[in-house]
């Protein structure tokens, strides 16, 4: 028999059947939910949008900001540079040294600043602009360049205080490289004795 010949027979029966309501209501709540999550309402996707868009604006904006504050503590960097310099007084000098420290301080060393510290110790005829650029020096004990220039300095320098100096901090780094340096200085005949003195107690604790 066919599906069309079952109908027909039985189509009273069909007839005096009735859907229940509540298939007609179950209906109706599964289409709303399905079509209620199959994308998002246009205020959510307008949120979304907006909140990008913050996003993208605050990146900017700090990126904006950082840059401005790079480029302003730059011109500070190279105005000291400029203070350092051998047409400077020996007062303006020392000034920027003191400034360099203060600004520098808990920071990384710069290597324009430091190059600058380097021509006062081997070329600067003052020694209290010497003396102010050894302290400065020393906050950065782990940088090899400034441990190298130190035992240069050691080795060329007359000023009897700027060689008590220069004692004192390669005994604070314990550079064992300064040892010959150090014995020149006792040998040297016209070392003073206070020089030798120090330079003799600080080659002992080196030795130890």
């Amino acid at each position: 028999m066919s599906v069309e010949d079952f109908i027909k027979k039985h189509k009273k029966a069909f007839d005096d059947q009735e859907m229940p309501n509540n298939a007609t209501l179950d209906f109706e709540a599964r289409l709303k939910k399905e079509l209620h999550t199959s994308k998002p309402s246009k205020p959510v996707r307008m949120i979304r949008y907006l909140s990008i868009a913050a996003s993208v604006v605050i990146v900017l904006t700090l990126g904006y900001f950082y840059n401005q504050n790079k480029k302003e503590q730059l011109e500070i960097r190279d105005n000291l540079v400029l203070a350092l310099g051998e047409d400077q007084t020996n007062s303006t000098r020392l000034q920027a040294i003191y400034d360099i420290e203060d600004q520098y301080q808990n920071q990384e060393e710069d290597e324009k600043i430091l190059h600058a510290f380097f021509k006062i110790l081997k070329e600067d005829s003052d020694s209290n602009s010497k003396i102010a650029v050894i302290d400065a020096l020393l906050k950065f004990p782990n940088n090899q360049l400034v441990r190298n220039n130190l035992i240069e300095a050691l080795e060329t320098e007359k000023e009897p205080l700027v060689q008590l100096k220069l004692i004192k901090s390669v005994s604070i780094l314990r550079e064992q490289r300064a040892k010959e340096p150090l014995k020149k200085i006792i040998e040297n005949k016209e070392s003073l004795p206070l020089v030798k003195g120090n330079a003799s107690a600080s080659l002992a604790m080196l030795n130890q």
